[in-house]
């Protein structure tokens, strides 16, 4: 995964995000919003063929790129339980 980061300020934050498409960034945009400090966070596909899509965060009062850190991690922890349920419920079956 390959990103840029067009813009920073305090409060709001835009990234390009290189070949990624919609299922990963509705699931990034959903782990963004459960944070209460963060006020928006949605994305812009110009051309699904020939366009990157760029993400943009606004938050309250949080550094945008700590709350990306924040909503990442919460997904990497949510991930691994499913992995985690996945492979014992595999081993049940076996």
């Amino acid at each position: 995964m390959n990103l840029k980061i067009i813009r920073v300020t305090e409060d709001e934050a835009e990234i390009e995000f290189l070949d990624l498409g919609h299922t990963f960034l509705n699931v990034l945009k959903y782990s963004l919003l459960q944070d209460p400090h963060v006020e928006s966070a949605t994305y812009n596909i110009k051309h699904p063929m020939i366009s990157n899509p760029i993400f943009y965060i606004k938050t309250k009062s949080k550094d945008p790129l700590k709350a990306l850190q924040d909503a990442s991690l919460r997904l990497k922890d949510e991930f691994e339980a499913l992995l985690g349920l996945i492979r014992s419920k595999s081993e049940a079956i076996s």
